[in-house]
This record gives structure tokens, C-alpha cells and sequence, in this order.
């Protein structure tokens, strides 16, 4: 079984498949959908290659970055 991914430790922009494994979401699935704008968060194409932002995802998720506290 692959290590767990906490969202929390991950830098500020990452590889779209980083946030994918932690969705769930399969490689084919993936691809499907950006391609259609129906990616879970934001997906940013940075020099040909699509990244997340982990302020997206760990907004997607419910989850507040350590250290924020919790303020709007």
C-alpha cells in the first residue's frame, strides 16, 4: 500500500498528480477531467505542466493550513 499524503506538508504548488492520489482519483480520470474543467480544485498549467495549489486543495477538503488558526 502506498504511504498516506498529508496535504498539509505539501509545498505551495504541486504536480496535478500529487493531488490526485490524494482524491482518489485514478491517472485516466484524471486527464478526463481537466480536459473537461471538472478537476476538483483549480488546475494551473505552469510551463506545459498542470499543478495544483495546495491552498485550493486543503480548501477543497475542509482543512485549514497548520498555523492559520482558523481565521477567515
Amino acid at each position: 500500500m502506498p504511504p498516506v499524503i498529508d496535504p498539509e506538508t505539501l509545498p505551495a504548488v504541486f504536480p496535478v498528480a500529487v493531488a490526485s492520489k490524494v482524491l482518489g482519483i485514478g491517472k485516466n480520470k484524471q486527464y478526463e477531467l481537466i480536459k473537461h474543467s471538472k478537476y476538483p480544485v483549480r488546475v494551473l498549467e505552469i510551463g506545459g505542466r498542470f499543478k495544483v495549489s495546495k491552498y485550493d486543495l486543503l480548501e477543497y477538503l475542509h482543512a485549514t493550513p497548520a498555523g492559520n488558526g482558523g481565521a477567515s
